[in-house]
This record gives C-alpha cells, structure tokens and sequence, in this order.
C-alpha cells in the first residue's frame, strides 16, 4: 500500500524535505511521486525495498548526513528489515518513514497488516508516530537531529491512520551527556599514559570517520609518530600510504598491525567497537597493554574488552583536547625505536604468487586504484573482494570506503554504490563484487541506466562463495559443500541493461578494460574472471590470537 495517498501528501512530504536540506530520498514505487516538478529534491526510484535502504545507507556513508527512504507498510518493511539492521549494526544515520497502518486492525489479519515499531524495536535507534502526513514537518526536524546525535543510526516514522494515536509518540532515545569534569580528568590521566608509553599504538574505528576526525588525527599522527593500525570501518581515516600506517587489524589484517597490537604496551583505542573479527580469542587480544578505549556509546565501554581507561566522548572533541595537552617530544623520545621497529615490520605483507599466468584479484584492485581518481568513493559488497580492496586499494580520504562491516550483509554494494552517486553528482564512484554478492541485488542494473548514473562495476568471478570456500579449504579439508556457484555472463547481462559491459581472463585484458571505463562517463560493469581458488591472506585462524598470522598456503 503507498505511503503517500494524495497528491496533498506528495507536497507536504517535498516541502518538509526541502525545509530541512534533504535533497534526496530513496524508495521503491512510484509513491505518486512522478508527478512532481520539484528540481530541489530527487526522488531516486529503485527496484526493491532491501535496495532502497542500502542506497539511503550509501549517501550517509558518503555525506555523514542522514539518508532518507520511504516503505510501503507490511511486506514494504519486512523488505527494507536487512538494510535498516545493516545501517544500525554500523551506526549509520538513516530516517525510514514507512506507513499508512490502521493500529486499531491490529491482530485481526487485516491487510497488510504489520507491527512495524515492534518488528523494528531491535533495529532503530528511535521511533516516532504520526497520525497524517501533515504531522511530518515537525517530526522530520526532530528525526534528522536524533539519526545523528551522540552516536548515529536509524530513526522510524511511521505513519498510522488510527485516530486514536497520538500525534507524536516517541521510544527509547537518551542523547549521551558528557561529563566535562570527568572528561578533563581522563584527558589528564591518558596523557600520563600516553606520554610514558615505549610501545604505543593507536586503533581507529568507524567513529573517528563518523564524528569527522581525520584530519584531527592525521595531525595527532604527525606529530606523535605513533604507528596506527584501523578496523575495517575505519578505513581512510589516515592515508594508506602514510609510513606509520600499518593496515587494519584483525582475522584478515595486515602482518604488521596485529604483531604491533600484540606487543604494544599501550593502545589507545579510539571510536571502535572490538568486534571479533578485530579481536580474535579476547585473552590473546594486545595482552600486555594498557588501554585507553574513547566512544560516544558508554555502552561499548568494558562490553568485550575489559579497559584501563575508559572516555565516554566523541572521537574529535577528544582528538582536539589530548593534543592540548601533549609533550610530543617525549613522546617520540621514548617511542622512538618502537616505531622504526613496527614501520619496517611492514614489509611483510598479504604475499601472492605474481609467477602465476592467470588473473589474479589483488593486481585487478591494484589496476582499479592506479586508474581511479584520489577522490573515487569505493562501495564493495562482502566477501574476499571486500578484504582484497581493503588491502589492495590505496585509500586517502574518510568516506571514500563504503562497506557492510558488523551485519556483513550480501548484496549492499550496487544499492549503496547508488546512493553514494546520489551523493556526489559527477563523482567518480566504483562498486567491488563478487559474483556470489552481486546476484543479490542485481535488478539494480537497470536503476543505474535509468538515471545513467557514472557508477563503475568490477565483479570478480571466481565461481565461489569464496570466503566461505576458503574456511572449507583451510579448517576442514577441502570438503566442499553448498559453495560452487553458476552465474550469467554479466557483461553480457549488463548489455542486455543498456550498461557498457567488459570482461577480462588475463591482466593485460584487465589493465585495458578499466583504463577504457574510466574514459567513459557512463555506467560500466566490467567483469574479471580471475584464479578460482585464490585466497585472502592474511588470515588468523578462528579463535586464535592474531599474532598467529597465516600469510600464505
């Protein structure tokens, strides 16, 4: 059933987006939108639920505001669960507005009838309820500001037809209050522990990114010249090429960073949530460290690393205060041997065979990145090309990595590479796959070509499921099962779209297929058959320490 039930609703619902600077939204019918010449907003119409709220999860990522997407009611909702879950799983700011539901039918098997605050109770950060559209100016402004505050995630409108509603009724949102007093004292005694470390490092997460910190920390780095490792959302936050760099840390993190964290005697942790893909076996996890942990959520706090000191405060205002209060000289006096020691660590890295004749993926992100504008913003979906690009790809700016990172959701990478074109008109804008992943969303081929939107696609076809066929290779030997995949011609199916479409066996095909695409303006999908039974390396082996590092078969 369509949201918006008059051409009364379609104005009050531009009019209230125009207000309060969304020019943008998402959704998947025509909602009686296409009859409106409003040039301020875009309505971008996409092909599913699912991909409507990934593409609204794409431009957040990409612009740090909040996405916007409309839902039908009922199975509009149960469609759009999987995106909202990934967008809250990364706290990612989005505002679903989803109805109209009769709340009086309820229980009585009405049609499309559906607990929608209920069923996403789980998923959001917040809930309001309106009774009509013309509740929504008010409640949109409150809306945007919540999806945002304190830490970020997903806001629920629901729009219901039951007059006996209240107008407004709102769930569950407590902005977190900073001590200043408590703050000042912890900034005082991390700069004890900070100053009087011989083995620092600093951890950065998806925070640092959402509270807009990178060049904060950047400076921090500079001048400290203490190594940094990243979590996979962390991405960008410092430049790969940046010497003190290590790479990011983990179950597929670099040799560096996780033989740095292990022997760290301080590790200053900043906007991260020690999931166990960063962990590995928690009693192994930089063992002989103190640690600082900073993050907006107290509830993040001595959840699954216990903590020396922990600092309930966004990422940047903490980045700005320590700095104050640093002696930088003493830092590098005593850190020093530490970082020359840990820099040159790096030069073991993720090791494959270049003998080899056949394709392989790291050298088609390698060509990507050599190719690609500095300001590219790179979508991926999950998978061993997710961890490929992370390793492979040279990042060096914030938000220009776009990725499902806590609910490692299948299927994110078309949608959000949409919602990140949205984002930026006219920005160079690539989205990674995998011939598993891609099948999930792809109708959102034809979204691409209806607004041409300058998107480049690489999928890697190996013919797997590849992370999954690579656990089956290493952990149980080679006993293969459910992850031999069949898959169409995708260039030839992106032709069949209206989309350009390439394909490449050998890296010289390769090198000229995206130099060619990223000569064009238009949408392109290129396709690299590439070795069927690569692997990402490094890989630490389920639930062991990560300094336990395997870097090769």
């Amino acid at each position: 059933m369509s949201l918006l039930k008059e051409y009364s609703d379609v104005d009050v619902l531009l009019n209230s987006f125009s207000s309060h600077g969304v020019n943008c939204f998402f959704g998947s019918d025509d909602q009686g939108l296409m009859v409106t010449k409003d040039l301020e907003v875009t309505y971008y119409q996409m092909m599913h639920e699912q991909a409507a709220v990934h593409a609204a999860d794409g431009y957040a990522r990409a612009t740090g505001r909040p996405g916007v997407v409309l839902l039908t009611s009922a199975s509009g909702i149960t469609n759009g669960v999987t995106g909202i879950a990934t967008a809250f799983s990364d706290s990612v700011p989005l505002v679903i507005i989803t109805g109209y539901l009769c709340h009086n039918h309820l229980k009585k098997n009405g049609l499309q009838e559906l607990n929608t605050s209920v069923l996403t109770m789980a998923i959001t950060k917040h809930s309001f309820r309106i009774k009509d559209m013309i509740s929504l100016n008010d409640v949109l402004k409150n809306a945007l500001t919540v999806a945002t505050a304190g830490r970020p995630g997903p806001v629920l409108i629901e729009v219901t037809s039951d007059t006996s509603t209240k107008d407004i009724q709102k769930r569950r949102f407590s902005p977190t209050k900073v001590n200043k007093v408590t703050l000042e004292k912890s900034i005082i005694y991390a700069r004890e522990l900070i100053e009087n470390a011989r083995k620092p490092v600093l951890f950065l997460g998806g925070g640092v990114i959402a509270s807009g910190a990178a060049d904060e920390v950047r400076e921090l780095v500079q001048r400290s010249r203490i190594p940094v490792v990243s979590s996979l959302l962390g991405i960008g936050s410092i430049e790969a090429g940046n010497p003190l760099y290590l790479g990011m840390l983990g179950m597929h993190g670099t040799f560096a960073a996780n033989k740095a964290v292990h022997h760290a005697d301080l590790l200053i942790c900043i906007g991260v949530r020690f999931s166990d893909r960063v962990t590995g076996r928690i009693s192994g996890f930089s063992p002989n460290s103190k640690k600082i942990h900073v993050d907006i959520d107290p509830a993040e706090i001595n959840k699954i690393v216990p903590v020396d000191l922990a600092i309930v405060s966004d990422a940047k205002e903490f980045i700005l205060n320590i700095k104050k209060h640093l002696d930088f000289q003493q830092i590098n006096r005593l850190a020093e041997n530490w970082t020359s020691e840990v820099v040159d660590w790096k030069r073991t890295v993720p090791r494959f065979d270049k003998s080899n004749s056949l394709l392989k993926p790291q050298s088609v992100i390698r060509l990507i990145s050599n190719y690609s504008p500095q300001d590219t913003t790179v979508v991926t979906d999950v998978g061993q090309h997710q961890i490929w690009t992370a390793h492979h790809y040279a990042f060096t700016q914030p938000r220009t990595l776009i990725t499902s990172g806590g609910l490692g959701t299948m299927g994110y990478g078309l949608p959000a590479a949409i919602g990140a074109a949205a984002a930026h008109p006219g920005k160079s804008v690539i989205c990674v796959s995998g011939d598993g992943s891609f099948q999930m969303n792809l109708q959102e081929l034809i979204t691409i070509a209806k607004y041409q939107l300058p998107i480049k696609i690489a999928i890697l076809n190996n013919g797997y499921l590849g992370m999954v066929r690579q656990w089956q290779e290493l952990f149980y030997q080679r006993r293969y099962s459910d992850v031999k995949i069949i898959s169409p011609e995708f260039s030839q199916l992106a032709i069949a779209y209206g989309i350009v479409g390439f394909k490449a066996q050998t890296e010289e095909e390769a090198q000229q297929i995206i130099a060619e695409a990223f000569q064009r303006n238009g949408p392109v999908l290129m396709e690299f058959n590439i070795i069927e039974e690569e692997n990402v390396y490094p890989m630490v082996p389920p639930n062991q320490n990560n300094h336990k590092t395997i870097l090769s078969r």
